[in-house]
């Protein structure tokens, strides 16, 4: 069981392709696996109760938290994840949340079957056309090291050799998502944690703006969390890096402020300027994570992740 946990702190999502007819909202059956899906949850809202239920936090290793903009956090059972059985919707491998200071807001569950890497990915949920996502493990990347790759492909065209089996796993958000109810991505998260309207379609913008208030809340992609986990190795000193990163979200920060103040008195004309400056300065520090990075790798690695999550209709492996 711990051997199996391990392994899955090196997890960091690939996105599949959508069967994407089968993404409607209010659809009556995706609305009663939604439904089941919130009494997963039930009343699990502190780290304790988790704890005692048999869920833990993913975590990366080196203080590298799994906290992203657009999936929260994940919470893994570990009995029901090792015993690989079927989906049964009362019974989620995974549940998720936004992770706000002390506090769990629950967003979604997951759930997952492990199967040969070369196995046709899953297409349906209890004989809802639904969106899975897979992940292969991946070891000796050059210049990344151990990751999660997109597929086997992904992985071996990267220059790492594949796991012989992978994770098929599929989201249900119990959120209000403009992606859809199992989508991989929900670009509403970062809206809702930060107390914004979120959008009922997420446009590139809107998912850039997205990432941009993700960083004033600790939300980052994988590979930026990655890249602030080797600077506090390098670095246990002064840690020049860290500083000059956490220098930019400052002021994103203030932004955030002024953002729910405009937006509360309907001042779109105002909103939308702010919105362009924090937009701005989330650039600004996708500027410094590229300088920090360790590798030429991990620097690609860093354009690779922004591209999916900006782009819905980016395609992967």
């Amino acid at each position: 069981m711990r051997k199996t946990l391990l392994l899955l702190v090196a997890l960091f999502v690939a996105e599949r392709p959508s069967p994407a007819a089968a993404q409607h909202h209010h659809d009556p059956v995706a609305d009663s696996i939604v439904a089941v899906a919130k009494q997963a949850i039930g009343t699990l809202r502190h780290p304790d109760s988790l704890r005692k239920a048999s869920w833990n936090a993913l975590g990366f290793g080196g203080g590298v938290k799994d906290l992203s903009p657009f999936q929260g956090q994940h919470w893994i059972h570990g009995p029901r994840f090792a015993m690989n059985q079927p989906v049964v919707l009362s019974q989620p491998n995974f549940l998720m949340y936004l992770a706000l200071g002390d506090s769990l807001v629950p967003v979604g569950v997951a759930y997952t079957n492990q199967i040969a890497a070369d196995a046709p990915m899953p297409d349906s949920l209890v004989g809802s056309p639904a969106e899975w996502h897979s992940h292969v493990f991946c070891r000796g990347i050059p210049g990344e090291g151990r990751v999660l790759a997109d597929g086997i492909e992904d992985c071996t065209q990267r220059g790492g050799l594949p796991a012989p089996n992978k994770i098929a796993m599929i989201h249900t958000w119990t959120v209000p998502n403009p992606d859809g109810p199992y989508a991989h991505d929900n670009p509403a998260l970062p809206f809702i944690a930060t107390g914004l309207k979120a959008p009922e379609s997420a446009s590139r913008e809107d998912r850039l703006f997205g990432l941009a208030l993700g960083e004033t809340y600790g939300a980052k992609l994988f590979i930026a969390h990655r890249i602030e986990r080797d600077l506090r190795r390098q670095d246990t000193t002064n840690n020049v890096g860290l500083k000059s990163l956490e220098q930019i979200r400052v002021p994103m920060r203030s932004l955030v402020q002024d953002l729910r103040k405009a937006e509360a008195r309907g001042d779109t004309k105002q909103f939308n300027a702010l919105r362009a400056r924090l937009i701005e300065e989330f650039n600004r520090l996708a500027d410094k994570y590229r300088e920090l990075a360790r590798t030429p790798e991990m620097r690609d690695r860093f354009d690779y992740e922004l591209s999916q999550a900006i782009d819905r209709t980016h395609k992967h492996m």
